[in-house]
């Protein structure tokens, strides 16, 4: 891999990715890459919106990748990949992890559903489902890929490709313009 690290890098450039890192999420590593995203786009006046997004993605992948490590403590935590690029109008926020292939159906259903609706039923269904016990498993509120399409200036994006030991690796992507206001 080190002979090919230029070409990673000129493929990283090529893609415009302003950020990249795969691995285990901790909260502590969340913080970290949180510092360093802020960084990149300080100057952004949508920083705001796309570190929202970021957070959801780093914890969806932190509590709900099957593929597990544990961190310098012992602690278990999701293994996936974070990415953050540019194209000339647009900011992509991107997460991959492993899932079971339960859970890859129930995520692209999710998914659609979200973006069928305009961002009017999408902000009435958050306030719903803010109102509503959190949906069994989730460790959170369960409104994770809500706020990510309340927030995305277009449709959510999302891939699932067959990945190993029965497991389905899901790719999610939100995509923000760079002259999105600030939510």
């Amino acid at each position: 891999m080190t002979s090919d690290l230029l070409e990673f890098y000129q493929n990283m450039d090529a893609a415009r990715i302003l950020f990249a890192f795969k691995g285990t999420i901790s909260q502590a590593m969340l913080t970290q890459l949180a510092v360093v995203l802020k960084q990149q786009a300080q100057e952004e006046p949508q920083i705001q919106i796309l570190f929202g997004i970021f957070v959801e993605l780093t914890q969806n992948v932190r509590h709900y990748s099957a593929e597990q490590s544990l961190d310098a403590q012992g602690q278990p935590y999701g293994v996936g990949v974070i990415t953050v690029s540019e194209e000339k109008n647009v900011y992509s926020i991107s997460s991959g992890n492993a899932v079971t292939r339960e859970t890859a159906s129930r995520l692209v259903q999710q998914c659609n559903e979200l973006n069928a609706m305009d961002k009017s039923a999408q902000n009435k269904f958050y306030k719903i489902r803010l109102l509503e016990d959190p949906p069994e498993g989730s460790k959170g509120a369960g409104v994770g890929l809500i706020e990510m399409a309340r927030r995305s200036d277009y449709p959510l994006e999302f891939f699932v490709r067959d990945y190993k030991n029965d497991l389905q690796f899901f790719i999610l992507n939100a995509r923000v313009n760079k002259s999105s206001g600030i939510v």
